[in-house]
Formats: structure tokens, sequence, C-alpha cells
């Protein structure tokens, strides 16, 4: 039901963001980018060239090739926090076909969102979770706060995003 995505650029630490992915029947896992080994039968590996742009070019052609219902992305230098994925199945269900706006927690305990506005600096890529609806998601920017973009971009309209106050994903956690 979920396509996981996670853009590599090879780091060791996606190995423990994909530990963290909760996958349940239905849902799928797809790693893109560069990797040196995944021994992982959950996984579809895409194997593409850093677009060396955080992972946002990676992200723009694997979001196309997602299957499930809903996508959530996750930087492969974050991880999920325990119960992430049960609170997602309640989203879809209490909210369905909205996106919907999770937390992030920072190693520092900052946590964004801080306010119920997508713009650069108070959303990143792992917060959300969207309808598989190719008509109506954005695209990511090659830029720093390329991620803000791709919310920004989506054709929801600001008052159909659900935000939720629960804390899905820890961010370079230590």
């Amino acid at each position: 039901m979920i396509s996981f995505i996670v853009a590599t650029t090879g780091r060791p630490t996606v190995y423990a963001t994909l530990a963290s992915i909760e996958r349940w029947d239905g849902d799928e896992i797809i790693v893109a980018g560069r990797i040196n080994s995944i021994n992982d039968a959950r996984v579809r590996y895409v194997p593409l060239e850093p677009g060396n742009d955080w992972g946002h070019t990676e992200r723009n052609i694997v979001t196309r090739m997602a299957r499930g219902r809903y996508i959530a992305h996750i930087d492969d230098d974050d991880v999920y926090a325990p119960g992430a994925r049960a609170v997602m199945a309640d989203a879809i269900e209490r909210t369905p076909g909205l996106p919907v706006m999770f937390r992030m927690r920072y190693a520092n305990g900052a946590i964004l969102w801080r306010e119920q506005v997508v713009q650069c600096g108070n959303v990143g890529t792992p917060m959300v979770l969207l309808p598989n609806a190719p008509d109506k998601i954005g695209k990511f920017g090659s830029f720093y706060g390329g991620d803000s973009m791709f919310m920004e971009t989506m054709k929801w309209q600001p008052s159909e995003v659900v935000w939720r106050s629960e804390v899905t994903v820890l961010v370079r956690p230590r």
C-alpha cells in the first residue's frame, strides 16, 4: 500500500534507514542511487548515477515507478521512529486520498514543522505521506530546499494538507 522511496549516494547509514522501515503486506521499498551491495529481498534497487542535488533527481525518476497507493520518501541518513508505519496507516484510514504532513525530529531535539505551512525550513522530504496520484505529485528541485519545492508544487490545495503532530522520522540520529 505504501511505496517507501530511499534516495542514496551509498552512505553506510542507508542500512539503518532500511532497517527502520516497518514494511507491511503490500508495501514496497525502492532504493535509488548508488550502493555497493544490497541483500534485502524487500528492496527494489534502481541503480542511478548521483544527480548531485541531495537525491532530488533520483526521487523524481523513481517516484514515477512507485506501485503503492501512497508514497513516502526518506533520506539515506534518517530513520523512521518506532511505530511510524502504524501512524501512517491511521492517517490513511482517517484522511484517505489526502497528503499528510507528519513531524520530524533532529538529533539536537529541534522538531519540524513549527507552523502548519509548506515553506523551506519548515518542511522536509521525510515528513510527507502522499497518495500516489501522478497528476498531483510535485517535482523536486535541483537545489537546497528542493524538497520544499516538491511540496510547494503539489496540486493539492493547502487546505487539503493534513497536519499531524506525530514524529515519524528521526533526522540523522546518532
